[in-house]
């Protein structure tokens, strides 16, 4: 699966997964989308931070 690439991809960047709060609430395109440009601009993908912005 593209996921499953995708989130290897970021560990071996990164030295860890990217942070997905609920899969089951994304859309896997959008997913997708959202890890590979985190990837390309070299910002780790982290949901949590999302959040904690909303909260503000």
């Amino acid at each position: 699966m593209i996921l499953n690439i995708l989130i290897e991809e970021h560990r071996e960047k990164f030295g860890r997964e990217p942070v997905i709060i609920d899969l089951d609430l994304h859309d896997t395109e959008i997913l997708l989308d959202l890890i590979m440009n985190a990837i390309a601009s070299n910002i780790p993908y982290d949901e949590s931070k999302k959040l904690s912005e909303k909260e503000e």
